[in-house]
C-alpha cells in the first residue's frame, strides 16, 4: 500500500529557512563591500572616471531605493519565496558578471547586483515575517537579518583585498557569485512545498489602524535616521582624521572596531527579541543617537568626530535591528502586507543613505565639518522628538 504523503516535499523548519536567508543576505553584503578595496585597481584597469567609480559604490543603495517598495508589494501579491529565489539567481549572475574583463560586464554586473540586493534585502525579511507572524521567534529572526548583513559588510573589504591579492581581481567576484548560487539552490530545495503566506488579519477599528500606520511611518523615520547618520559618519570622520595626519590603516582600523561593536550590539538586541522591539525603545534609541552627535557638533576636532562615531554605534544598531519586527507587526494589525511594510522601511533607509552624504558634503564644503554635524544633529533631534511625542500621545494598552 502506497503512502503518497511521504513523497510530498516538506518545507524546512523556521530555523533552517532563516539560516539560509541569513546566508543569502551575508553573501550579498560581502559582495557589496568586497568591491571597495578593489576600486583603485579596477578604475585604472577599465579607465573609469571618478563619477563612474562613485556610481559603482552607490548602485546597491540607489537600486534599493528604486525597487524596495515594488518588491515588497509583489512579495505580498505572489509570495516572498518566489521573489527571493529570483533575486538570488540575479544576485549570482550580477556578481559573476563583475569578474568579466570588459568594462561593460563590470558596469552591467554591478547594476544587476544592485537590483538583486534591493529585492533580496526586502523579500528575505518579508518571507520570515509572512511565515512566522509575530512573537519572540519572529522578532529575533527578523532582527538577525540586520546582524548577518552587518557581519558581511565588515568582512567584505578584507575578503576582497585578500582574495584579489592571491588570485587576481576576478577571484572575489567568482567566489562570491558561486556562493550566492549555492545558497540560492539550497534555499530552493529547503523551501520546496512552502505553503502560501496567509493574508494579515485586519482590525477594523479606526484607532488601531491609525496607530499602526503611524507606527509604520515612525519605523521608516527611525531607520532613515540610522542610515543618514551612518552615511554622515562615513563621509566626515575619514575626512577629519585625514586632515590631522591619520593614516589609511588607522582610519580603517577605527571603522573596523566600530563595525565590531555594531555587530555585538545588534546580536544583543536580537537575543531580547520582541521585548526590545517596541516603539518606545525605538524612540529612546533615536534620542540617544541625536545626543551622541553632540561631541562632533560642539567641537570641530577629529577627536570629537571619533567620539561621536563610537557613541552613535549602539543606538544605530538598536534602531536598525528592531525596525523590521515593529513594522511588520504594525502592518499586520493595519491589514497592510508585511512586504509593503519592509519595502517602505528599506526605501526610507536607502533614500537617507543617498541624500545624507550629499547634503552633509555640501554643508561641510560651504560652512565646515562642524556645521554639517550640527545640521545632522538638528535632523536627528527633530526625528527623536516626533517619535517621543508619539509615545506620549499614545493611549495606554489597557484603554486602547
Amino acid at each position: 500500500m502506497s503512502e503518497p504523503h511521504l513523497s510530498q516535499p516538506q518545507p524546512a523548519t523556521g530555523g533552517t529557512l532563516a539560516a539560509l536567508l541569513y546566508a543569502l543576505v551575508f553573501v550579498a553584503a560581502v559582495a557589496q563591500t568586497a568591491l571597495v578595496p578593489l576600486l583603485p585597481r579596477l578604475a585604472e584597469l577599465h579607465g573609469l572616471s571618478t563619477a563612474t567609480t562613485a556610481a559603482l559604490i552607490a548602485a546597491p543603495g540607489a537600486a534599493t531605493f528604486a525597487v524596495a517598495v515594488p518588491a515588497g508589494a509583489l512579495a505580498d501579491r505572489f509570495g516572498a519565496r518566489r521573489l527571493t529565489l529570483g533575486a538570488g539567481v540575479l544576485l549570482a549572475i550580477g556578481v559573476l558578471a563583475q569578474a568579466g574583463r570588459a568594462t561593460g560586464w563590470l558596469l552591467a554586473g554591478r547594476l544587476a547586483f544592485g537590483v538583486a540586493y534591493g529585492i533580496a534585502w526586502t523579500t528575505a525579511v518579508a518571507w520570515i515575517a509572512q511565515r512566522d507572524g509575530e512573537g519572540q521567534a519572529s522578532a529575533r529572526r527578523q532582527g538577525a537579518i540586520v546582524t548577518s548583513a552587518a557581519i558581511g559588510v565588515a568582512a567584505g573589504p578584507a575578503f576582497g583585498a585578500l582574495l584579489a591579492g592571491v588570485a587576481g581581481l576576478a577571484a572575489p567576484f567568482v567566489v562570491a557569485g558561486i556562493a550566492a548560487a549555492a545558497v540560492t539552490i539550497a534555499l530552493t530545495a529547503a523551501s520546496r512545498g512552502e505553503p502560501p503566506a496567509a493574508a494579515p488579519a485586519r482590525d477594523g477599528s479606526l484607532a488601531t489602524l491609525a496607530r499602526a500606520r503611524r507606527g509604520l511611518v515612525g519605523g521608516a523615520l527611525a531607520l532613515a535616521l540610522s542610515g543618514a547618520t551612518n552615511a554622515v559618519v562615513q563621509l566626515l570622520v575619514p575626512m577629519q582624521l585625514h586632515r590631522v595626519g591619520a593614516s589609511t590603516d588607522s582610519i580603517g582600523l577605527a571603522f573596523s572596531c566600530a563595525a565590531g561593536l555594531y555587530i555585538a550590539v545588534s546580536a544583543l538586541v536580537v537575543r531580547r527579541g520582541h521585548r526590545a522591539a517596541t516603539a518606545r525603545t525605538s524612540a529612546l534609541a533615536a534620542l540617544v543617537l541625536s545626543l551622541a552627535l553632540l561631541p562632533a557638533g560642539s567641537s570641530g576636532t577629529a577627536v570629537a568626530a571619533v567620539v561621536t562615531m563610537v557613541l552613535t554605534v549602539a543606538p544605530r544598531a538598536t534602531l536598525s535591528t528592531i525596525a523590521y519586527p515593529i513594522a511588520t507587526g504594525d502592518a499586520a494589525r493595519a491589514g497592510v502586507g508585511r512586504g509593503v511594510a519592509v519595502g517602505l522601511l528599506n526605501g526610507a533607509w536607502a533614500a537617507a543613505m543617498v541624500v545624507a552624504p550629499f547634503a552633509a558634503g555640501a554643508v561641510s564644503h560651504w560652512a565646515g565639518a562642524r556645521a554639517a554635524w550640527l545640521a545632522t544633529l538638528m535632523v536627528a533631534m527633530l526625528t527623536a522628538t516626533w517619535l517621543l511625542a508619539r509615545q506620549v500621545r499614545a493611549p495606554h494598552p489597557a484603554t486602547a
